[in-house]
């Protein structure tokens, strides 16, 4: 009997947990890209799919930032919201060689930091979208989920992030011999990856919830044992398996999520195949 309780508490926990992340994905996330320079302003909005707007009240305030712009009354406007506890990402472009200057002239005024800048040569290069996207992540922190189910540009560095984020995590708790955490950071992972992709939590999520909460049980049981056969320090046996697990459970969660859009159904055991299919070809690479 006392087996049942225990089941039933962690399913309930489970459950709880599931709903707190899926809610806290759906508030906030909100962004507006200031009209201070026209070009770069319609520029920027084709490529994030973020409305030029006023200083409204938003998440995050992106400013673009040109080369004959005028650095100072940008650096006042950011230090002025970020008085108020609003958030701003000036998005400056400029050559390599102005890089200096330009963030002398921002940093000059007291309450802007290096996190509220980002630099980029342009804003239409490969390399240019990855530096904003990932000044856009930092800035918005725990507001990237619900930032990626409005703007679907965002979803998919938003997802790398969140993968990177929870195999990072997993990995220093599966090395501390904490899989409890191992798991949580992998439930969560799941559980956000399928909010920034604008899934809502329903039953045809059970699959991906279900496959995460079975890895998190046996990655403890397949690390532990391998710790004592592997030729290698234990921690880092534990933390590698911990890493290895996360990213191949973000592969078969990304599958499932894919599916959603496409049928109304999905199959159990084929979402478990697709899960031992990632880890097999993972561990086949090592």
């Amino acid at each position: 009997m006392g087996a049942f309780t225990t089941l039933a508490k962690r399913v309930n926990r489970l459950a709880r947990d599931t709903k707190d992340e899926y809610e806290h994905s759906l508030d906030g996330g909100v962004m507006s890209i200031m009209p201070s320079n026209q070009r770069l302003a319609d520029r920027l909005s084709g490529s994030l799919g973020v409305p030029v707007a006023d200083r409204a009240s938003v998440d995050l305030l992106l400013i673009p930032l040109g080369v004959e712009d005028d650095a100072r009354s940008v650096a006042l406007e950011v230090a002025a919201r970020s008085r108020q506890g609003q958030r701003s990402l000036v998005v400056v472009v400029c050559p390599d060689h102005d890089r200096g200057r330009r963030e002398r002239a921002l940093l000059a005024e007291p309450d802007v930091t290096i996190g509220d800048l980002v630099f980029t040569p342009d804003l239409e290069s490969d390399v240019a979208t990855k530096l904003i996207h990932a000044g856009v992540i930092r800035a918005l922190g725990t507001g990237i989920v619900p930032a990626a189910r409005r703007y679907p540009a965002l979803r998919d560095p938003v997802r790398r992030h969140l993968v990177d984020a929870a195999a990072r995590e997993s990995a220093i708790a599966g090395a501390l011999n904490w899989f409890t955490g191992s798991a949580a950071a992998q439930h969560a992972m799941v559980v956000r990856m399928g909010s920034a992709e604008g899934q809502g939590l329903n039953a045809k999520r059970i699959p991906e919830v279900a496959i995460a909460t079975a890895t998190g049980l046996a990655v403890a049981y397949v690390a532990r044992g391998a710790s004592r056969i592997v030729p290698a320090p234990r921690w880092m046996v534990r933390g590698a398996v911990a890493w290895a697990s996360t990213v191949a459970l973000a592969t078969a969660a990304d599958r499932i999520s894919r599916q959603m859009g496409d049928v109304e159904n999905i199959d159990v055991k084929d979402a478990a195949k697709t899960f031992i299919r990632a880890k097999l070809r993972r561990k086949g690479k090592s």
